[in-house]
């Protein structure tokens, strides 16, 4: 056999492996095929609108605001104690609005930040939610973010520097741990959840 030949045998099966490759890192998990990792980001907060805890339906929630900036599912609860209220989380729905303004040099400067997470339990009803707003008096890379007007919570002391909620990091891990395709969101195979062990990947 001639080593063309070979040569472009083996280049035939490296085209193949590095096609089945690429479908195996595009395929999502269908377990998950609901949850929303990246939405939009232009979200109009209204203190007037907001759920009602113990009350509060997921699908009502859903009605209530366009489409989540994330959401989040967990194949089992997990036990939160959130300003004050302890349920199991099953779910959380977020939603965010970033407001920046132009520096004379260019470029934009973060000036007005609101996160507002819901979070449900097993039964899809609303559990209790976090407003977390910060906002910067004046556009000016040195000035320390504030608390905003919306802010249901007004301090962080027993929170991480990272954290959307308390542990948010430690659940955002786990949340990973489950999904089978998590390596498609640049994440690692090998992920350390404290409540489950991480699923193989695809």
């Amino acid at each position: 056999m001639k080593i063309p030949t070979l040569l472009a045998k083996f280049l035939t099966i490296l085209m193949i492996l590095s096609s089945l490759s690429c479908e195996l890192l595009s395929k999502d998990d269908p377990d998950f095929a609901d949850d929303i990792i990246s939405g939009p980001e232009k979200f109009q907060y209204d203190p007037n609108k907001l759920p009602v805890i113990g009350k509060t339906t997921e699908q009502g929630l859903l009605e209530m605001y366009p489409k989540p900036w994330s959401r989040l599912t967990f194949r089992k609860p997990i036990v939160k104690e959130i300003l004050g209220r302890k349920f199991e989380m099953k779910k959380i729905i977020g939603y965010v609005n970033y407001v920046t303004a132009p520096l004379p040099n260019g470029g934009y400067l973060g000036m007005d930040y609101l996160y507002f997470h819901i979070f449900f339990d097993k039964n899809g009803i609303v559990q209790q939610y976090i407003v977390d707003h910060t906002i910067k008096e004046k556009a000016n890379r040195n000035t320390p973010w504030v608390y905003g007007k919306y802010s249901n919570i007004k301090n962080k002391k027993h929170w991480k520097e990272d954290d959307y909620w308390p542990e948010s990091v430690v659940d955002a891990t786990c949340y990973w741990a489950q999904r089978r395709d998590r390596k498609k969101y640049r994440h690692s195979e090998q992920v350390q959840c404290r409540y489950w062990d991480s699923v193989p990947v695809y």
